[in-house]
């Protein structure tokens, strides 16, 4: 789990942090650039967590079930239902359009895909194959 510091910063300057970050992220200029950042900065635990949240708003907006969601990424169902709640109340919005408007670039859902990927090299190897098993059927689409 993050360590967050007890000792309180002034607003300015936790946005001011906020906004430095980002943009020394967005500095990279390949995929392999970039793994490197986020491996330098993010723990294990936190590129995890950061690539489940991002994968059950995409897999959200593509209309999956919270049973696949899941499933195939192995979080509980409170997990998914606050993600579902938060999009509602548009905590996600910018995620969903970005997920809805760039990842048909992509073939065969590529995108989430790589999210998998992502997430699979971050678990511990008890987590079982069965998920990534189920979520490769499902990445066709949702059941009808």
């Amino acid at each position: 789990m993050p360590h967050i510091s007890k000792k309180k910063i002034k607003k300015e300057v936790a946005t001011e942090l906020a906004d430095q970050f980002l943009i020394f992220l967005s500095l990279a200029r390949t995929k392999g650039e970039a793994r490197i950042l986020a491996n330098e900065l993010l723990s294990q635990t936190e590129r995890v967590m950061l690539a489940k949240r991002l994968a059950s708003v995409v897999l959200l907006v593509r209309g999956y079930s919270f049973t696949q969601i899941e499933d195939a990424l192995g979080i509980s169902r409170q997990t998914a239902v606050r993600i579902w709640k938060d999009m509602k109340a548009g905590k996600y919005d910018e995620i969903a359009r970005y997920a809805r408007d760039h990842t048909r670039h992509f073939k065969k859902e590529a995108f989430v895909d790589e999210l998998i990927r992502v997430i699979h090299f971050g678990m511990p190897p008890r987590a079982g194959k069965g998920r990534w098993k189920f979520l490769g059927k499902s990445l066709s689409g949702p059941r009808v």
